[in-house]
């Protein structure tokens, strides 16, 4: 859990920088997305060489990093909301504008209950709880790959 903190607040750092408009910011983000996945690295191999004695199977690895992720979206969403509430309150209106003059764009018909239930997902509350999903799913996609480097059999000749 104090792995998936510290996880959490640089996703909360990284999404702070993306709402920005400046494009050397935006670059940052793509290299603070590369140190995300070296530090779940590190936090795996930590975790497998001090809590599971310097062996882990692939599925307790890819459970691991799916756990690291939650707990890392779940302090990010925080940050998130405080972000949509009360800090840039017409961020996400103007993400649903946009949405809305793409459809537009595209000769997408939406019927009227289609588009309460898309306004219903640009509150900071539904768009916020949101990016923990998408965040697990892509967790589950980095474990996927992740797990097989991590994954260490325990060496038959130090058993006892």
């Amino acid at each position: 859990m104090q792995n998936g903190l510290i996880l959490g607040v640089i996703f909360s750092v990284n999404f702070l920088i993306s709402t920005s408009k400046v494009s050397a910011l935006i670059l940052l983000t793509y290299i603070i997305a590369t140190v995300i996945v070296i530090a779940i690295y590190k936090f795996a191999i930590r975790f497998r060489d001090t809590e599971c004695e310097g062996a882990i199977s692939y599925g307790r690895s890819f459970l691991y990093i799916i756990l690291l992720f939650f707990y890392a979206s779940l302090i990010s969403t925080v940050v998130k909301y405080i972000y949509f509430q009360f800090i840039n309150t017409a961020y996400l209106e103007t993400m649903f504008q946009d949405t809305m003059k793409l459809m537009e764009a595209l000769k997408f018909q939406m019927k009227s209950e289609e588009l309460t239930q898309t306004e219903s997902m640009f509150k900071p509350l539904s768009f916020s709880l949101l990016y923990i999903w998408s965040n697990v799913i892509m967790g589950s996609i980095v474990a996927l790959v992740m797990a097989a480097f991590i994954k260490k059999e325990k060496n038959i000749f130090n058993q006892q």
